[in-house]
């Protein structure tokens, strides 16, 4: 009986020696764990806040390994059972010690959701409507339409315009006036350079493509105007002039967007033996009033856009010299701007229309917008601070309409005549 007693104290003695064993090899691997953690964690802190600094290791598994696990040992970049150096943010530590790889997107939401914003896809619709309501009119006055031609000049459109968004967040960035905006393409690349050129290779294509089409027009007002237009875009952020910082960039836009390139992408899309004016008339006889009254008010709902893209902005324009017309006028006097704006648009449209300058189908169809236009300057009215930022979404959303709508009542006008 005292040899079982003594067998029995032994086993009680080694039950003990192995349950402390146990537990202080789960608390190393626990403290390696909690390590191991720390680790990723600070490299991924490290990698979103600053975008000079990359990983060593790969983040991303090798395809066909997702879900796998693999041996802490291999996974180790040092070799042994270094948990540390073996985990990666995309990788945690199983029950029984090895790292298992987890699938993870390459770009966060919050990424694309920046992304999303700096490409501004909406915003395109500036270099569209142009051509295609001034297609619509040659159409409706000249009976005229080449598709073709139409999507040329939509196609160099659109390049002019990603050449105006990417030059502008690289000359905003030299100023320093987009150092907080986590949306400009230059802080998101972290390379001005090769935003620049990019911008640049948009602008040599666009021009090249848009002055190919519009030199066949006979008359040569066209081709000035559109090279005004491209300029004005220039001036408005390029230096030395930053004519925007004076406070100038709406009128430069109107102009831009309005009479020089909607006459100019008119003059393109009618038939050349009516592109010519008379003996001894000027250049510009040949565009009737009603198109420059419809040239008018899309520069006036596109500068509408730049407009409204001021009003969360007016503290970084201020510090950093730019004086916007919100930065002189204020959000509540900007807001009364803007609704006032709005209510000459359709007023003095209503005015021409009873006078015979625009046919009046023009006015009835534009009105279909003024809901667009309602919630646009209701927003501006009921937000403050940076909520306002998605105040240029709505006025593009407007612009949108308030074209597509002058271009329904064109082709209306058109078949009431038929």
């Amino acid at each position: 009986s005292k040899s079982a007693g003594r067998q029995s104290q032994s086993f009680q003695w080694e039950d003990t020696r192995i349950g402390h064993l146990q537990m202080l090899s789960e608390a190393r691997l626990g403290a390696r764990v909690r390590d191991a953690r720390a680790t990723g964690a600070r490299a991924a802190i490290e990698r979103r806040c600053s975008p000079t600094l990359r990983p060593l290791g790969p983040l991303r598994s090798p395809r066909g390994t997702q879900g796998r696990k693999i041996p802490a040992a291999r996974a180790s970049s040092t070799g042994g059972d270094d948990f540390g150096s073996a985990i990666s943010p995309d990788g945690i530590i199983g029950p029984d010690g090895e790292i298992i790889k987890q699938t993870r997107d390459t770009m966060s939401e919050e990424q694309k959701a920046l992304w999303k914003r700096a490409i501004k896809l909406p915003m395109y619709s500036v270099g569209l409507a142009p051509v295609l309501v001034s297609a619509t009119a040659a159409f409706a006055h000249h009976g005229s339409f080449n598709p073709l031609k139409t999507l040329g000049l939509c196609l160099a459109s659109v390049a002019i315009i990603a050449w105006l968004n990417l030059s502008n967040d690289v000359f905003d960035a030299a100023t320093g006036v987009d150092k907080n905006k986590r949306e400009s393409v230059v802080n998101l690349v972290g390379n001005w350079k090769k935003v620049f050129l990019v911008a640049n290779v948009f602008l040599i294509a666009g021009a090249g493509l848009l002055f190919g089409i519009v030199s066949a027009v006979p008359n040569e007002l066209a081709t000035k105007a559109l090279y005004a237009a491209i300029c004005c875009g220039y001036v408005y952020q390029g230096p030395p002039f930053r004519w925007s910082y004076l406070g100038v960039g709406e009128p430069l836009c109107f102009l831009a967007f309005g009479p020089l390139a909607t006459n100019a992408f008119y003059l393109a899309q009618i038939p050349a033996t009516q592109a010519v004016p008379a003996a001894g008339a000027a250049l510009w006889s040949v565009i009737p009033s009603s198109m420059w009254a419809i040239s008018t008010f899309i520069g006036l709902s596109t500068t509408v856009i730049l407009f409204c893209s001021h009003f969360h902005q007016i503290e970084g324009d201020r510090a950093a010299g730019k004086m916007s017309p919100l930065v002189r006028l204020g959000v509540d006097k900007a807001t009364s701007t803007l609704k006032f704006i709005v209510g000459c648009t359709y007023s003095v449209m209503l005015v021409l229309s009873l006078f015979g300058v625009l046919p009046f189908a023009m006015w009835t169809s534009a009105m279909v917008s003024y809901g667009f236009a309602g919630e646009m300057v209701k927003f501006a009215e009921t937000k403050r601070g940076d909520e306002l930022k998605d105040l240029k979404m709505l006025a593009t959303r407007w612009h949108v309409a308030f074209s597509g709508m002058l271009m329904l009542g064109l082709i209306v006008a058109k078949l009431m005549v038929l």
